[in-house]
């Protein structure tokens, strides 16, 4: 007897494993709230998921610019925050080595994005990237870029940097017209 007439006989296919599906709108908003959870941490509560973030901009006509502001991007942020940020989750066949050699199609989508965002608004943009296992990177515009540190990657005109290392930058970076802090 022979493997297929074994695995016929005995119906092995019913004993592989199958390969379990990932639901990517349901990481994405897993992803979107682990974000916001360390935003929150760190500057206090006013962050949250952003209701059907990418999917709002057919009716732009009809909102009003303080919706727009409020509601661009993938997170609702305090009224006073700098930015506007989005969050990626995943895909984790984006090798960030890549840009050594030229472009990452990914990135650029994703950097595409929240400029086109960013110009709705007004707001510089933040773009925040999470592979699943390893630890949250932000991308930020080179230029407005604040500190120094021992890790970056440049890519086109945005640095990529830790968000631990980000986080440590003083409350005044992140917000407009505050002069003190709430926590301090």
């Amino acid at each position: 007897m022979d493997f297929d007439d074994i695995e016929e006989t005995f119906h092995i296919e019913k004993f592989k494993s199958k390969t379990k599906r990932t639901n990517g709108c349901r990481k994405g908003k897993r992803v979107e709230r682990e974000l916001v959870a360390f935003l929150n941490e760190r500057f206090g509560k006013g962050f949250s998921r952003s209701v059907g973030s990418g999917n709002r901009w057919g009716s732009i006509k009809d909102m009003p610019k303080h919706a727009i502001d409020s509601f661009t991007g993938d997170l609702v942020c305090p009224e006073n925050f700098r930015f506007v940020c989005e969050s990626k989750g995943g895909y984790n066949k984006i090798e960030l080595s890549s840009a050594i050699d030229g472009s990452i199609a990914d990135l650029d989508e994703f950097i595409k994005q929240v400029e086109d965002d960013s110009k709705r608004c007004g707001r510089p943009p933040l773009l925040f990237y999470k592979r699943d296992r390893k630890p949250w990177l932000v991308f930020c515009k080179t230029k407005i870029l604040e500190g120094t540190y021992n890790y970056s990657l440049q890519y086109r005109d945005y640095t990529c940097i830790p968000l631990r290392e980000f986080l440590k930058l003083p409350d005044k970076y992140f917000f407009m017209n505050q002069e003190k802090s709430d926590k301090e």
